[in-house]
């Protein structure tokens, strides 16, 4: 059933031809809304047509989506394969289960399981877990936590559970040797109830802000911390790995445009040099050991531990103050930073539209 012949061909032991499956046959009890879930609105479109455009866009063979409670007919376009789970209600693994006799009965020898609720996962994510064919299992890590989408090859797919609403994770629980972990700046968080329609909304809204903001993608998962008058993000705090393995030195980044400013204002002031002559080097060496000692516990969360990881203190600093914009982005989030404190009690000096001044 599985295509021999393509891995026969291949450099890596489980390369295949890859089916992205997205599942969208639950009826969504918890969502009180008056639609089904995956019908409610993000930004411009439907909770399940972001989720599909990021399979679409992901670099599969073919893509399919199982239905079950809701065919959502008019919401899946012409070309992606549909699959019936007439045994839906029995659980999330009657879908996967309907999945895996679609792709082997097709000749696929590798699937892509995601969930439709899951409309900021982004086809970045989706096109890392598909391309991560050294084992015959991979799955999504964002930050420490493993969510969907998960690569099953066929290898494995008489091993997936035949009840219940596991899916693939328990597969993947028991099977951690052969699993590889793909870090992904995407946003797993779900659509199940009417609030966290909401916070998906904001979280959509706000990635759409730091996008522009930074003027790219985002390279690493980050939840906004710190937020203007208006709501817009002021301040993220970032994972400590990038997707790409890189280090993040910056725990928390100070990304509103016009706190960005001012704080750049005041640097040209000599701020650096004032700030760590006022503060003094032991506050400011005491205040990096509180910020690493915060990135590490993140860190210690990993299952996996990266190859490389970020140290120092605030901006992967060790000594002494090197970027007020870091250590102000700290303070507003809360830390413990007698510098950012500093730059919040001396920002009205430049806070002019005639700066610079004489001075």
């Amino acid at each position: 059933m599985a295509n021999e012949s393509t891995k026969a061909n291949s450099n890596d032991p489980f390369d295949s031809r890859s089916l992205g499956v997205l599942l969208a046959a639950g009826a969504g009890t918890r969502f009180a809304g008056e639609q089904h879930k995956l019908r409610a609105i993000v930004g411009n479109k439907a909770v399940l047509s972001h989720s599909l455009d990021a399979v679409l866009d992901a670099g599969f063979d073919a893509v399919a989506v199982v239905v079950g409670d809701d065919d959502f007919a008019d919401l899946i376009p012409e070309g992606v394969h549909v699959i019936a789970s007439p045994n839906w209600a029995d659980g999330q693994s009657q879908s996967v289960h309907a999945a895996a006799t679609f792709a082997a009965e097709n000749g696929f020898s590798s699937m892509v399981i995601g969930v439709a609720d899951q409309p900021l996962v982004g086809a970045r994510t989706w096109a890392g877990v598909r391309s991560a064919t050294d084992t015959p299992l991979a799955v999504a890590t964002f930050g420490a936590k493993r969510r969907p989408p998960a690569r099953l090859d066929s290898s494995v797919w008489s091993e997936l559970p035949q009840t219940g609403d596991a899916g693939a994770r328990e597969l993947i629980a028991a099977s951690l040797d052969r699993v590889t972990e793909v870090p992904s700046a995407g946003d797993p968080t779900d659509v199940d109830t009417i609030e966290s329609l909401g916070d998906v909304r904001q979280r959509y809204a706000d990635r759409l802000v730091v996008r522009e903001l930074l003027g790219r993608e985002p390279m690493g998962a980050f939840e906004v911390v710190a937020r203007d008058g208006d709501g817009r993000p002021v301040v993220l705090k970032n994972h400590p790995v990038l997707v790409d393995g890189r280090p993040m030195p910056t725990l928390y980044w100070l990304c509103g445009e016009r706190e960005s400013m001012l704080v750049g204002r005041l640097e040209a002031m000599k701020g650096v040099r004032r700030s760590e002559a006022d503060v003094g080097l032991d506050a400011v060496n005491a205040t990096h050991d509180r910020y690493r000692a915060e990135r590490d516990a993140i860190l210690a969360t990993i299952a996996t531990t990266p190859t490389h990881v970020p140290t120092g203190g605030v901006g992967g600093t060790r000594n002494g103050v090197k970027c007020l914009h870091a250590h102000y982005g700290y303070h507003l989030a809360g830390g413990d930073d007698p510098v950012g404190q500093w730059v919040a009690d001396h920002l009205h000096e430049v806070d002019s539209a005639s700066w610079p001044s004489k001075r």
